[in-house]
């Protein structure tokens, strides 16, 4: 299954979804996107630069840092795993993939989405994408 087919799969299965996009946060390149809304595809363009910012950035590795000296994250991954952001009229999903932690799979939906069953949703898609890398 290509990473775009896998993709779409995904944005059918989370609620007002409307673009995703596979992010290699080393390169910062795009390496599969899937759109519903024309208008989300100009967001894509810039979701590889926010991934890397969201998951890298000096204050996030500083934040994790400090959760890692206070006992507060024993897992053995780097990093935060997941991150939401509303951001005007939109939810987006960054999930970092287990199997390569330096990809991230985004998922933009609606702010109208139901929060906890698009993070449920694209939580179990996770694997399904990772996979089709």
């Amino acid at each position: 299954m290509s990473i775009q087919v896998a993709l779409t799969a995904a944005m059918e299965t989370i609620p007002d979804c409307v673009a995703a996009g596979y992010v290699d946060m080393e390169t910062g390149m795009l390496l599969g996107t899937s759109v519903k809304d024309p208008d989300a595809s100009d967001v894509l363009d810039t979701l590889a630069l926010a991934a890397a910012n969201l998951f890298q950035g000096r204050g996030v590795v500083a934040f994790e840092t400090m959760l890692r000296e206070a006992g507060g994250d024993a897992s053995e991954t780097p990093g935060f795993g997941e991150i939401a952001v509303f951001s005007g009229d939109r939810l987006i999903i960054f999930q970092r993939t287990g199997e390569y932690p330096e990809h991230v799979v985004c998922y933009i939906c609606s702010n109208s989405a139901n929060v906890g069953l698009a993070l449920t949703k694209s939580h179990l898609s996770l694997g399904p994408v990772a996979a089709a890398v």
